[in-house]
């Protein structure tokens, strides 16, 4: 199975749902505020943009771009968002293989690959609870 919606808003919804579930995480959440940036992410296929703002320690979701430059952005399908979190792709081999387009200061974001295994689990339990798994 791929990503679970070809609808927009659908896609959308499904998505922020689940960051937001990632930011309970202690390990995830931490990790983030640690970069301190206005990160971009991109997905394609269907069409998903959102931004995680860290800047100052903060930790917000946003779905209009916030003020200020954008430090690093990914770019990604949505099948492949689908397969990293699945644990059926693995991240490193993603970015090398640039199946995920980076822009800007993507080392950071990189060295949170070290906390896909959470994410994983907390994704696999989403797709349970919304009656999407496998």
């Amino acid at each position: 199975m791929g990503f679970p919606y070809r609808d927009t808003e659908q896609a959308k919804a499904f998505v922020l749902e689940f960051i937001e579930r990632l930011r309970e995480v202690d390990v995830i959440r931490e990790g983030w505020q640690k970069l301190d940036m206005l990160i971009a992410i991109h997905i394609k296929q269907p069409d998903i943009d959102f931004w995680i703002d860290t800047r100052g320690g903060k930790l917000e979701l946003a779905t209009e771009k916030p003020d200020g430059e954008e430090e690093a952005a990914l770019t990604l399908t949505a099948d492949l968002f689908h397969k990293l979190y699945t644990g059926q792709e693995n991240a490193m081999m993603a970015f090398t293989q640039r199946k995920i387009q980076p822009k800007g200061r993507v080392s950071g974001i990189m060295q949170l690959t070290s906390t896909m295994p959470q994410a994983v689990a907390v994704y696999r339990q989403y797709l349970q609870e919304k009656g999407l798994a496998g």
